[in-house]
């Protein structure tokens, strides 16, 4: 079970700060975290040997496998709740889809690379950003980056970075001309880039959102050719794709032990959400992305670096870590203040993980996770939480292909059946049952109403704060005919279309 969390006051709250204070690093560590875009949960060669990704399969081994790491079922949400340290519904649940859509990450969020600056961080993205771009607070050196490259969208061609009516690269808080070219491929001299003029003796955040393995399936041919034609050509691009977010990672480890810093450093690498239908491989889990079965929410994740103890080299840590954790973790490892707290916005969700990577706690302290609360897309009312062993998924998620978990690792390249579904609600016990071919929810009634009960206390919550007051998909306005003219008459390039007037509620 989740061990409670507790307010302990007088000489308890001592002894807790000191223990705090003696696990830390023994000064500022330097920090990555490496996202890979629908990242399926057996791609990856320790998972499924057709895979080649070797600095995957070496980090996974000689760190920590992070068997029991949450994120929601797709993009833009997770990396809110990485940025922000809330729950999804206390960040944002909508997919920022279409493209146009002016709306992002809440401004009054304190992000975490903001935090960590206050710490005297160097921080830098590389990548996928997906949270807003409206207008310039929305952009990531606004938010806290002293550099970034990459995109402002959710998807697009990774060869000529073209999204719906325009290009979509970006840097700092200018359009690139670099487009064109295989968007890893830059990435990788970005990388070189910022290390060679880093200064190692000072910390450094790098945030390596990369843009595979997300549609559109594409990689080079010298990466596709790894694989032999025994697949369909989608499923082997996608294998190629794998392998280049792979050698992407290892150019970032090899620039960090080159220069020293690896020993002070902890790098923690993660699916953003499961593999998407028809494209990656969730094997043996239910459900893909887009849903809230274990396939879509359960993430590929796991750390290294100089900063995990010798004695969890090769472990396996099953304690329960929301992608949120991250941001209490990272602040505190820093010496920050992880709390985030006052008007227009939930506090901080997430707690400290870095004692379940010291090997000095095997349990999570989470009283529960929030996977998602009361949002419609497709279906209504959606939602999911875990509380000790038990998943309620609440609502019907109606997504078909169910990855592989019918079908070998090599991929049938075909729709496949559909995870059954839940009718209302579906409840399981993960730990007994982690493929969720079990539903207790019409037989074990007392827990089903125990965890419907824990559930619906966050309907006492302030509604207008929960997912920024949109609560369904169908609700999000689209800027579009604003927008792309804007754009056409700029270049070509996808930017910030509105001046803004936003305060910061304080």
């Amino acid at each position: 079970m989740m061990a409670p969390r507790i307010l302990l006051f007088g000489v308890t709250v001592c002894a807790a700060l000191f223990a705090l204070a003696s696990a830390a690093p023994p000064s500022k560590p330097n920090i990555v975290f490496v996202l890979v875009d629908d990242w399926g949960y057996a791609d990856v060669g320790f998972r499924n040997p057709e895979i080649k990704s070797p600095m995957f399969d070496e980090l996974a081994s000689t760190g920590v496998l992070l068997d029991r790491h949450y994120v929601f079922k797709y993009c833009s949400p997770s990396r809110a709740s990485l940025m922000s340290g809330r729950w999804p519904h206390h960040a944002h649940q909508w997919n920022i889809v279409p493209q146009t859509v002016p709306l992002g990450m809440n401004l009054n969020f304190t992000a975490m690379p903001a935090k960590l600056k206050q710490a005297g961080y160097a921080t830098h993205m590389i990548g996928k950003w997906h949270l807003g771009l409206k207008s310039e607070e929305y952009l990531p050196v606004n938010r806290g980056f002293d550099t970034m490259t990459g995109f402002l969208t959710g998807g697009e061609d990774h060869n000529t970075q073209r999204v719906q009516c325009g290009t979509d690269f970006w840097t700092d808080k200018a359009p690139d001309s670099r487009n064109g070219t295989y968007d890893a491929y830059t990435y990788r001299d970005v990388v070189d880039s910022l290390f060679e003029a880093h200064n190692s003796d000072d910390p450094f955040f790098l945030y390596l959102s990369l843009h595979n393995v997300h549609s559109p399936f594409e990689a080079p041919d010298e990466w596709v050719d790894l694989y032999p034609n025994k697949t369909c050509t989608q499923r082997r691009k996608y294998q190629g794709m794998v392998s280049v977010a792979d050698n992407v990672t290892a150019l970032v480890v090899k620039h960090l032990k080159a220069t020293g810093m690896w020993n002070n450093t902890l790098i923690v690498v993660s699916a953003d959400n499961g593999g998407a239908p028809c494209g990656g491989s969730n094997y043996p889990l239910k459900g893909c992305k887009g849903t809230f079965f274990e396939g879509g929410v359960r993430s590929l994740a796991f750390a290294n670096g100089g900063l995990i103890p010798e004695k969890m080299s090769g472990t396996k840590v099953e304690g329960y870590i929301h992608i949120a954790d991250w941001y209490p973790t990272f602040c505190k490892m820093a010496g920050v203040d992880p709390s985030d707290s006052g008007e227009g916005k939930f506090p901080v969700d997430g707690v400290d993980a870095w004692p379940l990577l010291r090997g000095d706690a095997s349990e999570s302290s989470h009283e529960e996770i929030v996977l998602g609360f009361n949002y419609s897309a497709g279906n209504p009312d959606q939602g999911a939480i875990i509380v000790g062993d038990y998943k309620l998924v609440v609502g019907a998620n109606n997504r078909g292909c169910d990855t592989l978990m019918y079908s070998p690792l090599d991929y049938p390249c075909s729709q496949g059946p559909a995870a059954p579904d839940c009718h209302p609600n579906c409840l399981y016990n993960i730990r007994d049952d982690p493929r969720e071919t079990k539903d207790l929810y019409h037989t074990d009634t007392d827990t089903a109403k125990m965890m419907l009960a824990r559930y619906m206390k966050y309907a006492e919550e302030p509604r207008h704060l929960q997912d920024q007051g949109y609560h369904t998909q169908s609700s999000l306005p689209d800027a579009k005919d604003v927008a792309c003219p804007y754009f056409k008459e700029h270049g070509g390039y996808w930017r910030p279309w509105i001046k803004s007037e936003f305060k910061h509620v304080v």
